[in-house]
């Protein structure tokens, strides 16, 4: 349903009385301080991909151009890095779209291919100390086929950097095209939640898939998507009939999305502060159920309760109490 229904629907209910209003802001804020892009230059990065016959550095500069020139202006300090061998190509700094098409630009496709091993993990493990310095949350995006054939596993590299790195998150744009460079990223991607994998030819050919990448890694919409007073009748977790109805809508937009939601359950006043909060996490489970059984991941969403802590309105009138029976839901930085 197009955003003109939900706010049809909302009004509708407003006359009727019913206190459910839904509610988005569409301001993009940044999900990143800093981000560099860690680009593969070892021997088979010099070699052509099948499918679109393109050298796949080649097909590296193009995808990164597509991505760069999508990142929004939003105060991200950024850079470029490559291993096989390592070298600083850009130094993270206040971003610069210019400079960094500059420095895409400058990677070379022409490296020998025979005798240039792949030693990744090494690689990773050169990150490291800059890793260390990066402004967080970072973004580390890897640019590589995965093939690693000399030095250290790149998974455990790679693990050892989240371990030293609170706040540190390893993207990924796979050139893989053997069996054993999907694995390695596979595993890699599969070490934190937080990574976003996704296919270069995918970003090479649609203008949606680079949409989303760049959402995905680089920013959120701020402000709430917020239940007020969803109502709730008094001393009830049940979700009645007009509370569902919003829900719904909800339930679409969470799935969309690559965020993780917090559901917070409130009560009004009237009763102990102890049976409140039990209360307040009835009514965030009960939410947090109904949205499951409509499709979004219960991966995505934590629970909490916090009773009669949180008012938004006034206790003082039996009106304030009804719209203090409700639940709230907020994206969650990751």
């Amino acid at each position: 349903m197009k955003l003109a229904k939900i706010l049809s629907l909302v009004i509708a209910m407003l006359m009727l009385c019913v206190s459910s209003v839904f509610a988005q802001s569409g301001q993009a804020v940044r999900k990143v301080d800093s981000f560099t892009f860690f680009v593969d230059q070892s021997g088979s990065m010099m070699m052509t991909n099948k499918e679109v016959k393109l050298n796949k550095t080649e097909l590296a500069k193009e995808v990164l151009k597509r991505v760069n020139n999508r990142i929004p202006d939003l105060g991200y300090a950024g850079g470029l890095h490559t291993f096989a061998p390592f070298s600083e190509v850009l130094t993270i700094a206040p971003y610069d779209k210019a400079k960094m098409d500059g420095a895409i630009a400058s990677l070379k496709s022409n490296l020998d291919i025979y005798a240039r091993f792949t030693p990744m993990g090494y690689g990773i493990d050169s990150f490291a100390p800059v890793a260390s310095t990066m402004a967080r949350p970072a973004a580390i995006i890897l640019v590589t086929d995965g093939e690693s054939n000399q030095g250290n596993d790149p998974v455990a590299e790679a693990q050892s950097v989240y371990a030293a790195n609170p706040n540190v998150c390893f993207h990924i744009i796979s050139l893989a095209d053997t069996v054993k460079g999907k694995q390695v990223l596979d595993q890699i991607a599969a070490l934190n939640a937080c990574t976003v994998k996704v296919d270069a030819k995918e970003l090479l050919t649609s203008d949606a898939a680079v949409d989303k990448f760049v959402a995905d890694v680089f920013y959120n919409y701020g402000g709430k998507i917020v239940l007020r007073s969803v109502l709730f009748n008094f001393d009830s977790d049940v979700i009645t009939s007009e509370s569902a109805a919003i829900l719904d809508e909800v339930a679409g937009m969470l799935k969309a999305q690559n965020n993780h939601f917090s559901i917070a359950g409130h009560t009004c006043n009237i009763g102990s502060a102890q049976y409140n909060m039990g209360l307040s996490i009835r009514r965030a489970d009960s939410v947090k159920r109904y949205l499951v059984k409509q499709g979004v991941s219960s991966d995505k969403m934590t629970t909490r309760g916090y009773g009669l802590t949180e008012p938004k309105y006034s206790n003082a009138t039996e009106e304030g109490r009804r719209l203090n029976r409700r639940v709230d839901i907020d994206p969650m930085n990751k």
